[in-house]
C-alpha cells in the first residue's frame, strides 16, 4: 500500500523503475513513466526521469518516436528493445534481492513498522 507521503526514489534505482513500468506498459511517454513511479508511493522528479529516459536510450534498452497527441503537442513514446526486456527482468531481480536484504535486515533489527 502506497503511504500518502511520497517517498523519495533512491536516484540510482529510477532507471529500473522506469525499465519495470515500460515492461508492464509495453509502451508510454516520460510524463506518464513518471506518474507511475509517483502512483507506487515514491516521489520522481520529471526532469530525471527524461534524462533516464535518454540514458536508457543511448544504451539500447529503450526506442522511443514522436507521436500525434490529440490534447497537446507531439509526444516522444518509449518502447523497451528486446535488450531492455532483459534489462528489466534483471532489474526486478537485483530489486527483490535488495527488498529481501531490507526485510532480513529489518526483522534482525526487530523493526516491524516505520519509526516515527
Amino acid at each position: 500500500m502506497a503511504s500518502e507521503t511520497p517517498t523519495e526514489l533512491p536516484r540510482r534505482f529510477l532507471p529500473d523503475f522506469l525499465l519495470l513500468s515500460l515492461r508492464s506498459c509495453d509502451r508510454s511517454y516520460g510524463y506518464e513513466l513518471c506518474q507511475a513511479v509517483r502512483a507506487k508511493g515514491l516521489s520522481a522528479d520529471l526532469a530525471a526521469v527524461y534524462r533516464s529516459l535518454r540514458t536508457l536510450q543511448r544504451r539500447g534498452l529503450v526506442d522511443s518516436s514522436w507521436e500525434p497527441s490529440e490534447s497537446g503537442p507531439d509526444r516522444r513514446v518509449y518502447v523497451l528493445t528486446e535488450t531492455g526486456r532483459r534489462a528489466a527482468a534483471e532489474a526486478a531481480s537485483g530489486l527483490a534481492s535488495i527488498r529481501d536484504g531490507l526485510t532480513a535486515a529489518l526483522v534482525e533489527f526487530n523493526v516491524t513498522s516505520p519509526v516515527p
